[in-house]
């Protein structure tokens, strides 16, 4: 097969993360790729094709490919106009929510109307849990929602910049950690995330417990009033944004997922390969992927409830070796290219 993805940049948002796992996947089994991007970024991500800069202004031939998939919104729109080819998207979270607390609530559902009416307009769409299927069933057809898992892979080598990154940064988190138990939380800092939650528990735990937050966004300037307020700012590290975040993961001890919502969550199934013990907010989709088995959940606007998952969680480290296992048999890249590939013969014997 030869794939055409189309995403908005080559930077390291999850979506890209995703396509990029894919393709390697793709390569290695002997199919063509080709990833299109918009914009530009100061340290682009490597794929293991081809890439190629277009303009959303300008068409392009894609007559030569089987497939054109489109990943987020601006890519949905682009590919929408393209009919030479057959169109798949993925929707890598719940659409009206996520517009709700990025856009506000009348912007944000006209939006997701908009994207609903172009996602019918694909032969089919892919979301990332049954939970989700049901979902968007509202709006599209269930003939074409098909589910497929986001696959991860944790073995890759680091490029010499990431190295070097790590480097410098591994013994600011190792002075910073000292004798203590730390909590990582692995996300971009917007409310949606939910981390005020996780800075309040952090308040009611024992003054041993610290938390690292790596990611950046709008909320991180009132993230850190609220720990300065609730006198933690001693114990939380705003480590900012870092590439391949998930090399942290050995200097860890509890993964937190505080999300108000979550398509998939790349980063707590890395959390789980590395064999982190986890506490996850109690969101839909998430049981279908992981077990009270495999990690600990907490009500999703409760610290106290999280507080009390901290302290259950880092008591039960045997849930740590179930999620592991969990995580490398159902999400690695290998499952999910295996899944997308079975999608897209069955797409095309479908319109064929």
């Amino acid at each position: 097969m030869i794939i055409a993805f189309i995403v908005p940049s080559l930077g390291p948002l999850g979506p890209v993360i995703v396509v990029r796992n894919l393709v390697e996947r793709m390569i290695a089994h002997g199919h063509e790729c080709v990833v299109f991007y918009f914009d530009e970024q100061e340290a682009p991500m490597r794929f293991a094709c081809e890439t190629r800069r277009i303009s959303f202004w300008k068409r392009e031939d894609f007559s030569r490919f089987d497939w054109i998939h489109a990943h987020c919104f601006r890519p949905m729109v682009y590919a929408a106009r393209v009919t030479c080819t057959k169109k798949m998207t993925t929707l890598h979270s719940y659409l009206f929510t996520e517009y709700r607390y990025s856009l506000g609530c009348c912007l944000g559902w006209m939006i997701g109307r908009f994207t609903m009416g172009m996602a019918s307009c694909y032969d089919k769409v892919v979301v990332l849990s049954e939970d989700a299927r049901a979902y968007y069933s509202q709006w599209i057809a269930k003939d074409k929602l098909y589910v497929c898992y986001n696959g991860v892979d944790v073995t890759t080598l680091p490029s010499e910049a990431v190295k070097a990154s790590l480097a410098r940064d591994r013994d600011i988190v190792t002075d910073f950690k000292g004798e203590s138990i730390l909590i990582g939380c692995l996300c971009e800092l917007e409310k949606i995330k939910n981390l005020n939650t996780i800075i309040r528990a952090l308040s009611l735990l024992p003054s041993d417990y610290k938390l690292l937050l790596i990611g950046a966004g709008t909320d991180a300037v009132a993230l850190t009033k609220l720990s300065r307020q609730l006198g933690v700012d001693e114990r939380v590290l705003f480590l900012g944004f870092r590439e391949e975040a998930h090399r942290f993961f050995p200097l860890v001890d509890i993964y937190a997922m505080t999300s108000r919502s979550e398509g998939f969550c790349l980063a707590l199934v890395e959390a789980a390969m590395y064999g982190k013990v986890i506490v996850c907010a109690d969101i839909p989709g998430m049981r279908e992927k992981f077990s009270e088995k495999n990690i600990t959940y907490f009500d999703v606007d409760s610290p106290v409830s999280l507080a009390e998952a901290v302290l259950y969680a880092r008591n039960h480290g045997e849930k740590a070796v179930m999620a592991k296992f969990t995580a490398e048999h159902r999400f690695s890249s290998e499952k999910m290219y295996e899944q997308y590939k079975d999608i897209y013969v069955s797409v095309e014997s479908d319109i064929v």
